[in-house]
């Protein structure tokens, strides 16, 4: 029962509409009632000749001594407000329902958004994907359409109780020993298809990601001619979902008919009863009353199954608002640099006990360029993401101003940061948006300058519509080279003290690369830099170069230093430069 009552955690934020859906439903429960009790005046006046029974119920007694017109005019009149009731109660339940899912996907978006880079490593887009959408479009329909009906069943199901006691409280006694012939099953149903929903919901995850990576990296797919392949693992994953499906719609279909045929017993045995009674008319109100009880309690069967359902997926949901948020220790609001970053003893490792990075000390004064150099799985990347906290040290420390990282607030830390990296990472939104990124109050004339200074002011200009051009899904209507430097120009936007800078040009061609190194020049203007880059050709001008091996600092010093020693970075230039050996 944990879904639950975290569920109405949410609902309680919305009280006021709960209690409207409440009190609307038992009004409408208390007019059909009263509807009901009318049949049997209504009845002995139209088709009785207007004679009143011998044996009768004092209320239907009451009733019957009005005019028939009058009696008329009061049903269609019940009738009336009856629906506009129903109206009002399915409209309080429904914004009830949507203002809890809306708060639910807001707080499972937010929740994923915060959390640490591990978590996204580890965690496929197309499940988390699958969170926020299909989950919780489970968790909607159960929270909205469902819950209106649910309360309005209930409602019903209570009044006509009451009535079937009323009229005859000894046979209504004898009707309800039926009822745990509907209870028990009727548990079984909601039990096996909480688990099946669940088992639905993987399932659906799964298959967001096979769509997301197949689509996402459909260059791969049609260069290594995987259509197919990719085709019979969608195939599979459907297949599965299929057979969950149809347990399911079984499992939920079953449930319906049991309640119908446990229903059309009690009436019938009523039925045989009341047959030597004179009371025609409390006979058909009794009857009525019963019918509309057991096809309450047959909906709220399936409407129960429902909202298993529901809660199957919502402990989906509640897996990712549970866990905790990138741990923000710090209390110290960091200023900008003033005097150097300082890596002391720096050892770290993932998810095992093996070290990426083993006692890493180097220091990088305020203005300088360092690059850090290394062949692939030296831990270069792994190191600058030390920096603005995407991961914390397993051991050692990283100081900026002699303030160690994990004491300072993450907000105050990455607002210090600017990060260009190869995989530029752009919004399908104008160039203005993407640009003034991280400055949402930046001025049109502030992102031009800053366009300017990345060099990609005179292509900006060039598109029909400029500044407001949309650049599509991860910028892909822009090349290699004008998606690095509209990175750029958020970056310099930005205005932040140190820069990083992760492969920034590695996957450029030479011509797009002589641009965007102008523009990363104008970028690391007055700040201080560190520099990732496989092309060697990049980092010669670099202040000091820290030559990182299998995850230790091996050398460090200048270009021409670093080349005179002939060691590591010797080696590596020689591989890239042979004709300079």
């Amino acid at each position: 029962m944990r879904a639950p009552r975290k569920l109405f955690r949410y609902v309680r934020k919305h009280i006021a509409a709960l209690w409207a859906a409440l009190a609307l439903s038992m009004l409408l429960g208390l007019l059909e009632s009263f509807r009901t009790i009318l049949i049997a005046p209504v009845f002995n006046a139209f088709l009785g000749q207007g004679a009143v029974p011998v044996k009768t119920n004092e209320l239907i007694t009451f009733i019957s001594q009005f005019r028939p017109g009058v009696l008329l005019a009061l049903l269609i009149g019940v009738t009336i407000a009856k629906a506009i009731t129903e109206y009002g109660a399915i409209a309080a339940s429904a914004f009830l329902g949507q203002s809890v899912v809306r708060s639910l996907r807001n707080d499972v978006f937010d929740r994923i958004l915060r959390q640490p880079l591990r978590f996204f490593n580890g965690n496929p887009t197309g499940e988390l994907m699958s969170r926020i959408s299909a989950d919780i479009e489970r968790v909607q329909s159960a929270a909205s359409d469902t819950l209106a009906d649910g309360l309005k069943q209930s409602a019903i199901a209570l009044f006509m109780v009451g009535t079937i006691l009323y009229i005859d409280w000894k046979l209504s006694l004898a009707s309800f020993i039926l009822l745990p012939l509907v209870l028990i099953p009727t548990a079984w149903f909601g039990k096996r298809l909480r688990s099946l929903s669940r088992s639905n919901q993987q399932e659906m995850a799964e298959m967001s990601n096979v769509i997301y990576e197949a689509f996402s990296g459909n260059r791969i797919v049609k260069a290594f001619l995987m259509e197919s392949e990719e085709t019979r693992r969608f195939s599979g994953i459907t297949r599965q979902l299929f057979r969950t499906n149809l347990r399911q719609k079984m499992t939920h279909a079953l449930s319906s008919p049991l309640m119908e045929i446990v229903g059309v017993f009690v009436v019938a045995a009523y039925i045989v009863y009341a047959s030597d009674q004179n009371k025609p008319g409390e006979i058909l109100v009794f009857i009525f009353a019963l019918v509309q009880l057991y096809d309450a309690v047959r909906r709220m069967s399936g409407i129960n199954n429902s909202f298993q359902q529901g809660f199957g997926a919502s402990e989906r949901i509640f897996e990712i608002l549970e866990m905790p948020q990138e741990n923000d220790t710090g209390t110290l609001e960091l200023g900008p640099l003033s005097q150097a970053i300082e890596f002391d003893g720096v050892t770290f490792a993932y998810n095992s006990n093996v070290s990426v990075l083993n006692n890493v000390s180097f220091r990088v004064n305020r203005g300088e360029v360092v690059a850090i150099v290394g062949a692939s799985g030296a831990g270069k990347s792994t190191l600058v993401n030390l920096v603005p906290r995407f991961f914390d040290v397993t051991s050692g420390e990283i100081r900026i101003d002699g303030s160690d990282l994990r004491e300072c607030t993450l907000h105050s830390l990455r607002r210090q940061i600017a990060v260009v990296t190869q995989d530029v990472i752009l919004f399908d939104e104008t160039i203005q948006a993407n640009i003034a990124y991280g400055d949402p109050t930046a001025t049109e004339e502030s992102v031009r300058q800053a366009a300017k200074a990345a060099l990609a002011d005179d292509f900006v200009t060039a598109f029909p519509e400029k500044y407001e051009t949309r650049i599509g899904e991860r910028g892909l209507r822009l090349s290699g080279g004008e998606r690095q430097r509209i990175s750029i120009a958020r970056a310099i936007l930005k205005n932040a003290p140190i820069l990083i800078l992760d492969e920034a040009t590695s996957s450029l061609d030479s011509e797009s690369e002589v641009y965007v190194q102008r523009a990363l020049q104008n970028l690391m203007e007055g700040r201080t830099t560190i520099v990732i880059a496989h092309r060697l050709s990049t980092v010669r001008r670099a202040d000091r170069i820290v030559v990182l091996s299998e995850g230790r600092v091996c050398e460090t010093g200048t270009h021409d230093a670093l080349i005179a020693r002939q060691g590591v970075y010797w080696k590596l230039h020689s591989l890239q430069f042979p004709e300079e050996v």
